[in-house]
């Protein structure tokens, strides 16, 4: 387990493309914050946006961790050796093969998945997780160490459910927000699980954060892009640790 921090001064790498829209859009969020200095004062941002990478779900349903794991890590390397002091893995489902990341690389990331416990930690109620089938059957959140002491306050839709909400994000990553679908799927199955709360437990859901926020309020509306493009704004140190061990449904 690695800890770092990114400088007020350092420089953020994003590894986007996993889709594009949502690594465009949180750079759009890390900009659109509130500032107190001159444009000048603002991050410097390095993007890798790759749209080739393979489909994340796909490739833990077809065991290709070493496939993801090399082009991972041939990524962040050049991210880093551009100037990135730390990087954004803007993929929650790519997270399940960060374990397999050389550790000298992997030390460089910030988590998303941390971000969203630490998140979860602060908050109070019930929460239903939005991810993935990818996501999902890796147990890349019940991976993360110290999720059960949030766990019992995290729902997981049933599994017709969840299939409605994965071809919503495949939608999004396509056509891009889609307010008018989105919003009332996720009014539906929050009512219908009886949560207070929404965990955006994939990033494509970034897409639709403003609006999700603006309904749920920003206590009740987990993103962990919105938190991290918030403190990097303000300069402020983002925390991230790692596992460095291997999780049991990760292979090379």
């Amino acid at each position: 387990m690695t800890t770092s921090v990114l400088p007020a001064a350092g420089v953020l790498g994003v590894l986007g493309g996993m889709g594009p829209l949502a690594s465009a859009e949180f750079l759009r969020t890390l900009y659109a914050g509130e500032w107190h200095g001159p444009e000048q004062s603002r991050p410097r941002v390095l993007l890798d946006s790759d749209p080739a990478f393979p489909d994340r779900t796909e490739a833990i349903r077809q065991g290709r961790a070493r496939e993801m794991t090399e082009r991972l890590e041939d990524r962040l390397s050049q991210l880093l050796e551009r100037g990135a002091d730390q990087v954004v893995v803007v993929c929650f489902t790519a997270h399940h093969f960060l374990p397999l990341v050389d550790p000298v690389l992997r030390g460089r990331v910030v988590s998303l998945v941390e971000t969203t416990a630490a998140e979860l930690a602060g908050a109070t109620g019930r929460f239903l997780m939005l991810s993935t089938d990818g996501s999902r059957r890796a147990r890349i959140f019940e991976s993360q160490p110290g999720w059960d002491a949030v766990a019992h306050r995290v729902v997981r839709p049933g599994e017709d459910d969840q299939a409605r909400v994965h071809r919503l994000i495949y939608r999004m990553k396509r056509y891009g927000p889609l307010p008018h679908e989105a919003l009332p799927e996720v009014e539906r199955l929050m009512q219908r699980h009886d949560c207070t709360g929404v965990v955006l437990g994939c990033t494509e859901f970034h897409l639709v954060s403003r609006d999700l926020t603006e309904r749920y309020g920003p206590d009740r509306t987990v993103d962990a892009l919105r938190t991290l493009a918030v403190r990097f704004s303000a300069g402020l140190p983002a925390p991230q640790r790692l596992v460095s061990s291997l999780p049991t449904s990760a292979t090379r």
